[in-house]
């Protein structure tokens, strides 16, 4: 038969009297670790699981081997398992256990007097992982870390949280919580791992705060900018009325990369970044879509074209993966829907893209520097006869496409 039994979080005086006797009466005790002070004060030998730590390659497979070895023990005999705290919380060799239908004395859970020690009301929102494990980062709740016994743990710990939170951000270190040695001592976060009060008894709290933004904070950001009450001219934009500092905002990124000014880059990437949110925010208070839309159909995109790293496609150069790239967009879009879709706000731009699309490319042999000289000649006498360039070569391109459907259609009806 199998009894698990929760040790509470401190000494036996901490245990129930039906949880004592259960650990006096068994014919056999396993604790998971001997590293509590519960079990340093048992009088009665046990078999501990610490050796199987340093043996296994990752806690699942420990917890499974550990659950394993206590059923196979339990056909023969009367057994109890003793884990820290309670059994329900944050002890995954008790969950694989519980299907095995075994009897169960709950134990205090380290939350009580961790919290106690903390002077903190969990009720009111507490997320808690184990420091080993993933977990996600959210500064604006109150986080509780587990698990934190040694510096190295703490080190890792404290990189992952200086991702999102504050070099100075207040991190609370918590240590034996509930027994005559606790104690909490405040660090900031990026000395988190310079202190020596780690142990099996030992968390980590951190209160929530400002931390970094994301995509979803600015988002936000902007709705209330776009809400009643919120900025009178974001409020009267248009995404007409935005093209203009779209275009002034890729033109400043543009600048900021020829100059190798990364300061000035990582800003007006920002400021680039914002004209997306805004867009994204106006097109979703219409009904069009929303800023995860964008996020997904990026997504979607670059994946499906990059088949020769997810896919099958094979490409050994940059050469090569413009053609896989391409043939992909063919399978996206006929060519007439792609040359329906080419931008037409920048003629130039548009004339070069058509070309590509309809074959129409030729040998030259003049060097990039002759065809800027070139091309500011004709600048030249466009300005002379006051021809408005990017007119002419629209009205131009109208033609060749025209042209071009023309010479489809009589083939098509051959």
């Amino acid at each position: 038969m199998l009894t698990i039994v929760g040790l509470g979080p401190a000494g036996l005086d901490q245990l129930s009297l039906g949880a004592y006797k259960a650990i006096l009466e068994a014919d056999e005790l396993y604790v998971r670790t001997a590293h509590h002070p519960a079990v340093e004060e048992i009088q009665r030998p046990f078999f501990s699981f610490d050796s199987l730590y340093d043996e296994a390659e990752n806690f699942e497979d420990l917890y499974q081997e550990i659950a394993s070895r206590l059923v196979e023990i339990s056909k023969e005999k009367d057994i109890v398992y003793a884990v820290p705290g309670s059994p329900y919380v944050a002890e995954r060799s008790v969950e694989l256990l519980l299907e095995e239908d075994p009897r169960v004395f709950p134990g205090a859970s380290f939350l009580d007097v961790v919290c106690g020690a903390l002077g903190i009301d969990y009720s009111k929102g507490l997320l808690i992982a184990d420091a080993l494990g993933e977990f996600p980062l959210d500064p604006q709740t109150d986080q509780l870390f587990i698990q934190v016994y040694k510096r190295q743990i703490a080190s890792d710990l404290k990189l992952k949280l200086m991702e999102v939170f504050e070099d100075e951000h207040p991190a609370f270190i918590v240590s034996r919580a509930g027994t005559k040695e606790e104690m909490v001592l405040e660090v900031p976060l990026y000395a988190l791992d310079h202190e020596n009060h780690f142990d099996h008894l030992t968390s980590v709290f951190l209160p929530k705060g400002e931390g970094r933004k994301d995509m979803e904070d600015l988002y936000g950001l902007m709705k209330m900018l776009l809400a009643p009450g919120g900025c009178p001219w974001d409020r009267q934009q248009t995404h007409e009325s935005l093209k203009r500092y779209l275009l002034e905002e890729s033109y400043e990124v543009l600048e900021a990369i020829d100059q190798e000014n990364y300061d000035s880059l990582c800003d007006e990437l920002g400021d680039l970044l914002f004209q997306v949110v805004f867009h994204s925010a106006l097109a979703e208070e219409a009904g069009y879509f929303t800023l995860e839309d964008v996020i997904q159909g990026s997504y979607d995109k670059i994946y499906s074209r990059h088949s020769h790293v997810f896919s099958d496609d094979r490409a050994a150069n940059a050469s090569e993966v413009e053609d896989v790239w391409e043939q992909n967009k063919q399978k996206e879009q006929s060519l007439e829907d792609r040359i329906s879709s080419l931008p037409k706000a920048s003629p130039l731009h548009y004339t070069q893209k058509l070309k590509k699309l309809l074959g129409q490319k030729k040998t030259s042999q003049e060097t990039s520097e002759e065809l800027i000289d070139q091309l500011e000649i004709i600048i030249e006498k466009a300005v002379e006869r006051d021809l408005g360039l990017d007119m002419a070569l629209m009205d131009r391109m109208k033609i060749v496409l025209s042209k071009s459907r023309t010479t489809r259609d009589s083939v098509s009806d051959q």
